[in-house]
């Protein structure tokens, strides 16, 4: 899947962040495609923008962080949501306010012209354009959308039953069916996608560990068979757990997008600086790639929140520290990390779209 980068893209090289200027990326990150990264900015009062980047250029849309982005024939759609209780959806600039009071929405599709959107609003949801359809589980919440080519619509997310478990949880046309998890443990499903008429859907489920009772497992689904991702293979030697949180399928492969957990090490009861914290990985068909970038920042250092995959390039979105103390959102085409803003601007890369 690797290869080398075309000339366009080693020009990203030479292209530096300053404080006050966005990345300027003038030429095409991939030959003939157009990368849609969506996401949110943050100013000092933390007061949040949802914008996208197109190939490096950022589109602000509005207050709110963005989630989720598609491309239609010819058309941007994205979803997210605005703290204090509202979610909306856009086409290219124009935005569509969801019902509901409280929303918040996750992942978008589109389908013979009508927008799907999936989330919560007092439980899990998903709205057929701007119109709620409620999802039975009590506390519960939709995450991931997505809709098969005869208009079967697949929402996944999680809900939780008398016993307190968090159960992973999968709805198709409304209907809700368990996903399998390690015994006695529980999880959460994030993003679905569907690949030749089958759907995929992606999360976490708990593990049992020895040491520290249940240990987080990044992991995927197709249909109901649980494909749990391979947390080791790093520099350190204390692994807690990962995580997924979006994932990609073609033919070249299921991608699993996320983060790995490590433990602080310590030496005679002292913390070894440098060690511990949150870092941001893939996989590939279970093999893990570590990915570059990021200043250790109190136990965080940076996550992967999706990929997409095409001619031969992987790329992955999400956020890295930075020297600054500040999140920054961020891609990786194949191990190769671009700033999308300033080191001194907070923000965070949410979901990729390749077109």
């Amino acid at each position: 899947m690797r290869k080398l980068f075309t000339l366009t893209l080693l020009t990203l090289i030479s292209i530096s962040c300053t404080e006050k200027d966005t990345l300027d990326i003038v030429s095409e990150i991939i030959s003939d495609r157009n990368i849609y990264v969506a996401g949110y900015i943050a100013d000092e009062s933390g007061n949040s923008t949802a914008c996208y980047w197109l190939n490096g250029k950022r589109v602000d849309l509005g207050p709110g962080q963005l989630e989720d982005i598609v491309v239609s024939d010819g058309k941007v759609y994205a979803v997210g949501w605005n703290y204090g209780g509202s979610a909306s959806y856009w086409i290219n600039n124009e935005s569509f306010d969801l019902e509901g009071n409280g929303a918040e929405a996750y992942s978008i599709a589109v389908h013979d012209g009508d927008v799907y959107t999936a989330g919560r609003d007092d439980g899990a949801c998903y709205w057929k354009n701007t119109i709620k359809n409620k999802l039975s589980g009590g506390d519960s919440s939709g995450y991931g959308i997505a809709i098969k080519q005869n208009g079967d619509v697949f929402v996944g997310g999680y809900y939780m039953n008398n016993h307190h478990y968090v159960i992973p949880a999968r709805w198709k046309n409304g209907n809700r069916s368990n996903l399998s998890v390690s015994s006695g443990g529980d999880g959460e499903v994030k993003d679905v996608k569907i690949y030749n008429g089958t759907p995929y859907f992606f999360g976490y489920n708990m593990e049992p560990n020895n040491m520290t009772g249940y240990v987080p497992k990044a992991s995927y689904w197709k249909l109901n068979s649980r494909n749990d991702m391979p947390n080791g293979g790093g520099r350190q030697k204390g692994i807690y757990g990962g995580e997924s949180y979006r994932g990609f399928v073609d033919e070249t492969g299921v991608y699993v997008a996320g983060k790995i957990d490590w433990i602080i090490e310590t030496d005679n009861g002292n913390d070894i600086p440098g060690t511990g914290g949150t870092y941001a990985h893939y996989w590939h068909d279970g093999t893990k790639f570590d990915l570059p970038g990021g200043i250790f920042n109190n136990m965080w250092v940076s996550t992967a929140y999706d990929v997409a995959a095409a001619d031969g390039f992987i790329v992955v979105a999400g956020d890295v520290a930075t020297e600054t103390q500040t999140q920054v959102p961020a891609i990786w085409v194949d191990d190769f990390l671009t700033k999308l803003e300033g080191d001194n601007t907070h923000g965070v890369a949410k979901a990729v779209f390749i077109d």
